[in-house]
C-alpha cells in the first residue's frame, strides 16, 4: 500500500510542478535522462535474469497479437467519426505506457522479479510497435505515405532497445559495475513518474461518450483479451500476470504527444493519457487481485 501511495505522490509532485517556474523543457530533460541512462541501466540488470522460454516468448508476442484486434475494434468504433479521431485512437489505444507507468506499478503489484518480463513486453512489444506501427499510422494519416527509412532509423537509434540486444547477447553484468548500475536504475521510477505527472493534461473540448468507450477498450477489454489468450496457452503465472497488466496500461504519453503534434484530435489524445493514468491506479490493482485469486 505504501508503494502505491508513493506512486500517487510522485504523480502529484509532477502535477504541482506544472504551476512552478520550471524550464520549458523540464519534462523533456527528465525523459531524456530516463531513456538514455535509467532505462538502459535497468535493462542491463533485469534482462539477463529472464530465461528465453515459452513464457518469455508469450510476453513478447501478446502485444503483437492484440494489435490487429485493437486496430479492427478502433476502426469499428470510429466509423462515424472524422479521420483525425480515428488516427488518434489508432495510436493511443494499442500503444500503452508500459515503461514509465508500467515498471513502477508492476514492481509494486508483483515485485522486482517481474521487471525482466516488463522490459521484454515494453521493448520487443510496445517500443517496436511505436517505431513501426506508430510511425506508419502517422505517415499514412498525415501525408498518405509510409516512410520506411525514417521508421528504421527510429528503431535502431533508441538506446534502451540497443542495450536490450546487448544484454541478451552479453548476459549478466560484471559484479564490479552492478552496484553502480543499480544506483542508476533506481532513478527510473521517481524521474519517470514526476515526468508523467508534469505532462498530464485534462483540458480541451472532449467527446466524453467516445472517451469513455476508448478508456474501457484500453484499460479493461485489452487485458481481458490478453488473459484469455495467455490462459489457453498455459504460460508461467508471473509472465501471464505481467503481460495482462502491461496490456491494461494507460495510453503511452509519447503516442499521445505524437497524435497531438500531428493534429489528431488533440483534446481526445490528451484526455486518453491523462484520465487513463488516473483510472489505471484503480483498474490495475483490481485486475491483479482478480488474476491472483483465479490462478
Amino acid at each position: 500500500m505504501e508503494q502505491f501511495i508513493f506512486i500517487i505522490a510522485l504523480l502529484l509532485i509532477g502535477m504541482v510542478l506544472q504551476k512552478a517556474d520550471a524550464p520549458a523543457d523540464f519534462s523533456k530533460s527528465l525523459n531524456f535522462f530516463v531513456i538514455y541512462v535509467s532505462l538502459p541501466a535497468t535493462v542491463l540488470i533485469q534482462v539477463p535474469k529472464i530465461a528465453l522460454n515459452m513464457s518469455a516468448l508469450s510476453t513478447i508476442l501478446i502485444p503483437w497479437l492484440l494489435l490487429p484486434i485493437m486496430f479492427y475494434l478502433v476502426i469499428l468504433m470510429t466509423k462515424n467519426y472524422a479521420t483525425d479521431v480515428r488516427a488518434a485512437l489508432l495510436l493511443v489505444i494499442p500503444l500503452g505506457n508500459t515503461s514509465f507507468v508500467g515498471i513502477p506499478i508492476i514492481k509494486t503489484l508483483l515485485g522486482a522479479d517481474a521487471i525482466g518480463y516488463v522490459l521484454m513486453y515494453d521493448q520487443f512489444g510496445t517500443f517496436l510497435m511505436l517505431a513501426l506501427y506508430g510511425s506508419a499510422v502517422i505517415s499514412y494519416y498525415e501525408i498518405g505515405k509510409i516512410h520506411k527509412r525514417l521508421i528504421l532509423k527510429k528503431l535502431f537509434m533508441f538506446p534502451p532497445f540497443f542495450f536490450l540486444l546487448f544484454a541478451l547477447f552479453f548476459g549478466k553484468m560484471p559484479v564490479s559495475i552492478s552496484p553502480y548500475l543499480e544506483i542508476l536504475a533506481a532513478t527510473l521510477v521517481p524521474l519517470a513518474l514526476v515526468s508523467v505527472g508534469y505532462s498530464l493534461r485534462f483540458s480541451g473540448e472532449i467527446d466524453y461518450p467516445l472517451l469513455s468507450k476508448a478508456l474501457v477498450l484500453k484499460l479493461i477489454v485489452m487485458p481481458l483479451i490478453a488473459f484469455g489468450i495467455l490462459f489457453k496457452l498455459g504460460v508461467d503465472p508471473i509472465a501471464m500476470q505481467v503481460s495482462v497488466l502491461e496490456s491494461g496500461m494507460p495510453s503511452m504519453i509519447t503516442a499521445g504527444a505524437l497524435a497531438i503534434a500531428s493534429g489528431f484530435a488533440p483534446a481526445l489524445s490528451a484526455a486518453m493519457v491523462g484520465y487513463g493514468i488516473m483510472i489505471c491506479l484503480i483498474t490495475l490493482p483490481m485486475i491483479s487481485y482478480a488474476m491472483q485469486s483465479f490462478l
